[in-house]
């Protein structure tokens, strides 16, 4: 009965839980900001940030992950930790740990190391990639295996390299949102589109976001972030699914840029009263 019981758990456990964890962060998660500050080595816009988001399945509470970017030596690093902390996600014992390591060049964050490890109901996966920039190429390697070579077309980028460049990007006007992304065996394209901006509750206050979709062709499944330019284009929300299946959803809870921590503004109801204040109108109800 007991393994009848397990075996069931598992099917209910999609393992494309984690897979998109890794997506949204991604990051993602995850990856989460990258507030604007002088980079005097390079002139570029990275500066040192920690965020921690929680993850939810069809509204039930998963886990949490946490995200930094920070120096490393000349260069920089980009970390996101994923544990399971609720329901299935916590018997299951699922995490998932990423890390790069990279440099700037140009103005923009440019991988040299990228490795994954990601366990679940005591199996752990490894895989890692090295970029070689001057040769064009990248080393991909899983757990002992030998290691795959794939050409790099364009500026292929890793998970986490990924999401700092959309981040990037949509600081400028009519930002390109095309990417190729280094997978565990291909490299990918990864297309998206930039949705009218929204006001949105979190727990940071009432936020004007850009929301950005990726692009599928007949599919039902979205995936979908939401930025927030005023902190550097942070992403506040991150959602995964399909229209009649799973939903999976990130929310942050905590953001420090630096050593400062983003306390929360007003929320949306105070900031819509403040607005009808200014136009001189009335409240529902003060009549």
């Amino acid at each position: 009965m007991k393994n009848r019981c397990f075996c069931k758990l598992m099917a209910n456990w999609r393992p494309e839980t984690i897979g998109l964890v890794a997506l949204l962060l991604l990051g993602p998660l995850a990856g989460a900001a990258a507030a604007p500050a002088a980079d005097e080595a390079a002139g570029s816009e990275l500066h040192p940030y920690s965020a921690r988001y929680s993850i939810s399945r069809n509204g039930k509470l998963l886990g949490r992950v946490e995200v930094s970017l920070g120096r490393d030596g000349d260069g920089w690093r980009i970390g996101s930790e994923l544990k399971g902390t609720h329901g299935l996600a916590r018997l299951l014992g699922v995490s998932d740990r990423e890390q790069v390591s990279g440099r700037l060049r140009d103005g923009r964050f440019l991988p040299d190391n990228y490795q994954r490890h990601s366990r679940m109901a005591g199996i752990d996966k490894r895989w890692r990639a090295t970029f070689d920039w001057d040769r064009g190429e990248v080393n991909i390697v899983h757990e002992d295996d030998e290691p795959q070579v794939l050409e790099l077309i364009g500026d292929s980028l890793d998970p986490l390299s990924l999401k700092l460049e959309m981040r990037r990007r949509l600081g400028g006007p009519d930002p390109d949102l095309r990417f190729r992304m280094v997978e565990e065996d291909e490299i990918d394209e990864q297309n998206f589109r930039v949705l009218s901006n929204e006001w949105l509750e979190t727990s940071l206050g009432c936020l004007e976001t850009t929301p950005v979709e990726k692009i599928r062709r007949n599919s039902t499944r979205y995936t979908r972030a939401w930025h927030a330019p005023a902190l550097g284009n942070v992403e506040v929300r991150m959602e995964h699914g399909k229209t009649d299946g799973v939903h999976v959803e990130m929310r942050i809870t905590e953001l420090k840029l630096g050593e400062t921590e983003v306390l929360p503004r007003p929320n949306c109801s105070a900031r819509q009263s403040a607005a009808r204040m200014a136009r001189g109108e009335t409240a529902p109800g003060d009549n």
